[in-house]
């Protein structure tokens, strides 16, 4: 091994983890109670995991990619996506993911119409696309945990389709202890957020589907090529963390130095004598100058 991993769990906002516990057919029954959590008036009672490579609409036939994908026996599919890191644009990549199975069903339709045994004309029925995204990050500025977008009349409310839903939930903005759990809900975000960092099962989170998630998570459970699998994308989620701190420390450190720039020029034009903004932006009196006569040059 190449890395020493002390935590008992794997942590299941990591990419690989996150599609280990849900998107393999052998752990479906996992992915069947998470979605009955958050869509509970969908009646889900089995899905069909699918191919997560979906052929694209443009020209160039490009593919999206999800986490996961499933599919229920009346046709309404479902893509979970678990981001880590902010991503500024994230509710129009949902948007865009979800055009690719939407498209998906139009073709399938079609495709029956063109049949010789009788298809039918296809009427643009469609069986409904659902969109989770599991956040790591805060996204809107707000307590919540979870949001729901759907189709609405601007003014009425009124909803114009139950084919499209977008729910989105912020499990870096869980702060509940043990003690705090009251909701379903409130039990898979512990999870998620807390699962890498416990040494035994909480009391909570003793029940059948969490005893499956603890079995299938523990580290010292998997097998050789999956340690290191984990510990790989342990290693790239670590390094791509510390590239975008850099980044930013660095674009931070750059804008101060402009604002100070900015705020020294500003002074000089007031007439503001050298030494006093000298003292004001931290810059040397010498350094103010070369602003001076750069400036009336």
């Amino acid at each position: 091994m190449t890395e020493n991993i002390k935590a008992r769990y794997i942590d299941p906002m990591v990419d690989w983890s996150f599609k280990r516990i849900f998107g393999s057919e052998v752990n479906k029954d996992i992915l069947i109670e998470f979605l009955k959590v958050i869509f509970p008036d969908m009646g889900i009672t089995d899905i069909s995991c699918i191919p997560t490579e979906q052929l694209g609409i443009m020209e160039e036939d490009r593919k999206a990619v999800f986490d996961v994908l499933c599919r229920t026996a009346d046709g309404k599919e479902f893509l979970v996506e678990m981001q880590r890191g902010a991503q500024r644009h994230f509710f129009e990549r949902a948007l865009f993911y979800t055009s690719f199975p939407i498209m998906k069903q139009g073709r399938k339709s079609l495709a029956e119409e063109k049949k010789e045994d009788g298809g039918r004309p296809w009427n643009f029925r469609l069986d409904g696309v659902f969109f989770l995204g599991v956040l790591n990050f805060k996204y809107e500025d707000d307590e919540l945990t979870e949001h729901r977008y759907r189709l609405r009349e601007a003014t009425t409310g009124k909803l114009m389709t139950d084919k499209l839903e977008f729910v989105f939930v912020e499990v870096a903005k869980f702060d509940k202890n043990e003690s705090e759990l009251e909701t379903d809900l409130d039990r898979w975000l512990y999870m998620l957020k807390n699962l890498s960092g416990l040494l035994e099962r909480p009391a909570a989170l003793r029940d059948r589907i969490f005893g499956r998630i603890f079995d299938v998570t523990e580290f010292a459970s998997l097998d050789d090529e999956d340690k290191k699998k984990y510990i790989n994308a342990m290693n790239t989620e670590r390094d791509t963390y510390n590239q975008i701190e850099y980044a930013r420390e660095q674009g931070m450190e750059q804008g101060i130095a402009r604002g100070k720039t900015e705020v020294a020029m500003n002074m000089l034009g007031l007439g503001i004598p050298v030494e006093t903004i000298a003292s004001v932006t931290g810059f040397t009196e010498e350094d103010i100058l070369k602003m001076k006569n750069q400036e009336t040059v």
